[in-house]
């Protein structure tokens, strides 16, 4: 068994560091817009945490400059009571104009067709009592977290999402509440399911990998912290 400490230390050594999403203070490796001169974003950062500010700047997703494949992202967030946000990841697309497009375009908003991790106030939320598709932790509208209690509003929580191929994991506070696989005949059902008719199918194929990874503004106020990322 004199191997095993060597490798160990192989798998160690190979096993690619987590890099920090967030510097802490600034939104220096986000983008928001596709404008030369791009608005206030609805969003501050400060003291390690990263806000949306309802009521002030522009409302829009944060999306990282970096696109990732394979990846193992964890995250520490707290929603207020009746917020609704997430982190979409694996983008098949854009919406322009009501149609899915390859590349983002136009000066509003940009909206990836991407799967989400859901974060909400599952308590309060009407999407989140809407169904458990709609609840935190879920493939949002897709697939639901087995969780063993709804997430509450208020407090810090833990998030985790595994991609790795069609491997998907989601994590709630230290807990796997989501393991599927894309291509299975249960999820690929999901998605036919779906009321989406104009995001589900690209969604199902899953042909895109290479992608930013944004954090939604929706209702409310959110906060994130500790944004690290793996490649796989």
């Amino acid at each position: 068994m004199r191997w095993f400490p060597l490798v160990i230390a192989l798998l160690l050594v190979a096993a690619p560091a987590p890099v920090s999403l967030f510097d802490g203070h600034s939104l220096e490796g986000w983008w928001w817009s596709v404008e030369k001169d791009p608005p206030a974003p609805s969003w501050a950062a400060e003291d390690g945490v990263l806000r949306t500010t309802p009521g002030r700047g522009t409302p829009v997703y944060l999306l990282t400059r970096e696109s990732f494949r394979d990846f193992d992202f964890s995250f520490e967030w707290m929603a207020e009571p009746g917020a609704n946000s997430g982190v979409k990841y694996r983008f098949q697309g854009y919406w322009v104009e009501g149609k899915v497009q390859p590349q983002p375009g136009g000066p509003k908003r940009i909206e990836p067709v991407a799967l989400e991790y859901q974060i909400t106030d599952d308590e309060s939320h009407p999407d989140a009592l809407s169904g458990a598709s709609h609840s935190t932790a879920a493939i949002y509208e897709y697939w639901p977290p087995s969780k063993p209690e709804p997430a509450r509003a208020g407090v810090w929580h833990t998030g985790r999402i595994v991609a790795r191929g069609l491997h998907i994991e989601h994590w709630l506070d230290g807990r796997k509440v989501v393991d599927v696989e894309l291509d299975s005949p249960d999820v690929q059902a999901a998605f036919a399911r779906s009321s989406r008719r104009g995001s589900s199918p690209v969604l199902a194929r899953h042909a895109r990998r290479d992608s930013p990874i944004a954090l939604q503004f929706h209702d409310g106020a959110v906060r994130f912290r500790n944004l690290k990322i793996s490649r796989l």
